[in-house]
C-alpha cells in the first residue's frame, strides 16, 4: 500500500482557504499538510472553514521554499496549467493517476504542490516538480477554487477505486438487502396481524393471494436489513396488542360478495 500522499500549499492568500483546505485534507483520512511561504495565517476564520478539519491544524508545517518542503519527496505534482519546458510531463489529472501514479513504489512519498490563488505556481516552481497536472474545466477562462481543486486531487488520488467512478462503500447492517427469511417471516406476521384485525377471509378477497402480492412488493421494494427489521418490530407490536385479553377484537367482516354461493 502506498504512503498516503502530502498536500502543499505555496504562498496561499487566504485564511478561509487554509480552513477549507483542512477539511477537505480530513473528509480524506490525511493528518496534515505543508506550506510554503504563507501570505496569511491560521485564524478563527480558517477554523470556522475547516469544521472537524482543524485537528489538523497542529500538525501543519511551514517552510521557506518549495525545495525545502519538497526535501523528502520522491515524486512532486504541480496542479498547474502551465507546462513549463517540460511538455512530456505534462498530463491531465486523470491521465497521470491512472498510468504514473500505479507504477510508483509502494515507499515512494507523492506530493501534490498547489499555487495560491491569484496566480498558482511560477515556472520556478514547476521546475522543481516531477510532473504537472491539470484538472480540465469546460471554460478557458475558468478556474477552481483552491480548496475545491485539493479536494478533486484527493479523491482522484485516494476516493475513486480502481476500475470504476463507483466509490465503494464498506458494508454494514445498513447497506445489505434484506435475506428471503426475513421477508418470509415478514410476510408470515403481516397475515397474523390481517387475520387477528378482522381481515375479510371469504373466497372472493382470497387472503392468499393478496399475501403473494404482498410478498411480490417486498421483494421489489428492496428492503435493507434495517428496514425489515423495523417494519418486523412494528408488525408484531400489533400482533402484541390484537391478541392481548384487554384488546377490543375486531368483527370480521363476513357479509356476502356480490357472486358468492351464498347470494340467494
Amino acid at each position: 500500500m502506498q504512503k498516503p500522499p502530502i498536500v502543499i500549499l505555496v504562498e496561499t492568500m487566504g485564511s478561509a482557504n487554509l480552513g477549507a483546505v483542512a477539511r477537505s485534507a480530513a473528509a480524506f483520512g490525511l493528518t496534515g499538510f505543508r506550506l510554503v511561504a504563507p501570505q496569511c495565517e491560521i485564524t478563527a476564520e480558517s477554523r470556522m472553514w475547516a469544521t472537524y478539519g482543524q485537528e489538523l491544524f497542529p500538525n501543519v508545517q511551514t517552510y521557506e521554499t518549495l525545495q525545502d518542503a519538497l526535501k523528502d519527496v520522491d515524486v512532486a505534482v504541480a496542479l498547474s496549467r502551465r507546462e513549463g519546458r517540460y511538455r512530456h510531463r505534462h498530463h491531465k489529472l486523470a491521465s497521470l493517476q491512472s498510468q504514473i501514479v500505479p507504477g510508483l513504489d509502494e515507499n515512494s512519498q507523492l506530493a501534490y504542490v498547489f499555487g495560491n490563488e491569484r496566480s498558482g505556481l511560477s515556472r520556478r516552481d514547476l521546475e522543481f516538480c516531477h510532473y504537472s497536472a491539470e484538472i480540465p474545466v469546460r471554460s478557458e477562462k475558468g478556474s477552481l477554487n483552491l480548496a475545491h481543486a485539493v479536494a478533486i486531487v484527493l479523491y482522484e488520488a485516494l476516493g475513486r477505486p480502481a476500475g470504476g467512478d463507483q466509490i465503494i462503500q464498506p458494508k454494514n447492517e445498513h447497506e445489505e438487502r434484506a435475506s428471503s427469511d426475513w421477508l418470509e417471516h415478514l410476510l408470515r406476521e403481516s397475515r397474523t396481524a390481517l387475520v387477528q384485525a378482522g381481515y375479510p377471509t371469504h373466497p372472493r378477497t382470497n387472503l392468499e393471494q393478496e399475501m403473494v402480492k404482498l410478498g411480490r412488493l417486498l421483494q421489489h421494494s428492496k428492503l435493507e436489513t434495517w428496514e425489515a427489521r423495523m417494519l418486523l418490530g412494528m408488525v408484531k407490536q400489533v400482533n402484541k396488542s390484537l391478541s392481548s385479553p384487554r384488546a377490543k377484537p375486531l368483527a370480521a367482516d363476513t357479509s356476502p360478495v356480490a357472486g358468492d354461493a351464498s347470494d340467494p
